[in-house]
């Protein structure tokens, strides 16, 4: 038995101020009623023994006394109650709660149950030190305090393995978080690299053939400037068609980093491409305007509604889509309907399957349907993020 004053736990420090209160009630009856009797003196150096040689036996958790506390409260304790019945040709009930403090601070093992055997026969034998006419209630005292420490005891434990799964548990989730935000960066560095490569080919594509058509055009201007003229005009259809592209190119980068919404970033995406395409498009949002998805969620969102308008227009010549997003009890869900010419057979090229592989890596699902000549639908689900238990 560690000191009060480094006990942790609420439970202990009340057993042991107990346990004084038990002592001084029992020394309150030997100084005033037994003070009298023969062998008074030994009784009372028995009496502090088993006060004081438990209790204060240690004060680290590797001592001798700490460790084996129980054992000490059995010998010291058990002695006392044997001897002071015999002296005093009457039983006492002295060992009930020394046998409640043995059983909370007993560990799990055969000592344990080697323990409460001792505690339930100390008793018996202090009856029969007297005479078996005392035999009486009593001598279960050691048995059943003893009993009600041990389940104290588990309760303690079952309250010690639960804190440390706890802990465990939190620390599990702090390392997914960082492999979650690593994963982020990883891939928003892939975006970057990506889009900077895109960049690079067309500008430096562009660049040179209207370079090379310029350095043509000088030469033209004055043997033939109306060659000279048409060429300017092919060099300023290729630079107008190098802008939309380069534009695109830009379009695809997520506006405003992470603290925009969900929803203001998606209706940006719209805005810009409504701006570049006059296709007519309506964006409506269900539910709550802070969606509860991470920042990679977030993204693939982004990218999976910019790759089904650039499919709605391109491939399916649709002139109307209709955007819903919206967030339920499991899944933030976004659905982009179209007009198009639709397809009988849908086929998982680079663009589909992408948003497919991104889906996948956040445990999404990805569900697309066409009707020839009616359009098609696609619809993206992300897991919403839950609140996770912390310390």
């Amino acid at each position: 038995m560690l000191p009060i004053n480094q006990e942790t736990h609420w439970v202990y420090k009340t057993a042991q101020i107990t346990r004084i209160g038990w002592f001084t009630f029992h020394m309150l009856i030997l100084v005033l009623i037994l003070a009298s009797k023969p062998f008074y003196w030994l009784i009372l150096l028995l009496f502090f023994a088993a006060f004081l040689i438990p209790q204060w036996s240690g004060t680290r958790i590797d001592s001798f006394g700490v460790k084996n506390y129980p054992l000490l409260e059995l010998i010291f304790s058990g002695m006392f109650l044997i001897i002071g019945c015999y002296l005093f040709d009457n039983y006492s009930s002295f060992l009930a709660y020394p046998a409640l403090c043995a059983g909370i601070y007993s560990s799990a093992g055969k000592g344990r149950w080697l323990l409460w055997a001792g505690f339930s026969v100390a008793p018996f034998l202090a009856v029969l030190a007297i005479g078996l006419d005392q035999l009486g209630m009593g001598v279960i005292d050691g048995f059943f305090f003893f009993g009600i420490g041990i389940a104290i005891a588990k309760v303690l434990e079952a309250e010690q393995k639960t804190k440390l799964l706890l802990e465990e548990n939190r620390k599990k989730n702090q390392l997914l978080e960082e492999y979650a935000k690593q994963i982020e960066r990883i891939t928003l560095l892939e975006e970057r690299n990506r889009l900077a490569k895109d960049l690079h080919d067309t500008i430096g594509h562009t660049f040179t053939s209207v370079i090379m058509g310029l350095d043509a055009a000088a030469f033209l201007q004055k043997s033939s400037p109306d060659k000279a003229k048409e060429q300017i005009e092919r060099l300023s259809h290729v630079m107008r068609k190098s802008l939309g592209e380069i534009r695109s190119q830009i379009h695809q980068i997520s506006p405003n980093g992470e603290k925009e919404e969900l929803s203001s970033q998606l209706k940006y995406i719209v805005d810009e491409f409504v701006l570049h395409t006059n296709i007519e498009i309506q964006f409506e949002q269900i539910g709550s305007q802070a969606i509860n998805i991470s920042t990679q969620g977030t993204l693939t969102l982004i990218r999976c509604l910019q790759e089904s308008l650039t499919n709605a227009v391109r491939h399916g010549q649709a002139n109307k889509i209709s955007i819903t997003l919206k967030e339920d009890d499991s899944y933030v869900v976004l659905l982009i309907k179209d007009n198009g010419i639709g397809m009988r057979d849908i086929q998982f090229g680079f663009g589909l399957s992408g948003m497919k592989e991104r889906l996948d890596s956040l445990q999404g699902r990805f569900s697309i349907e066409s009707v020839e000549n009616e359009g098609t639908v696609v619809a993206c689900f992300i897991p919403v993020i839950v609140n996770r238990l912390k310390r």
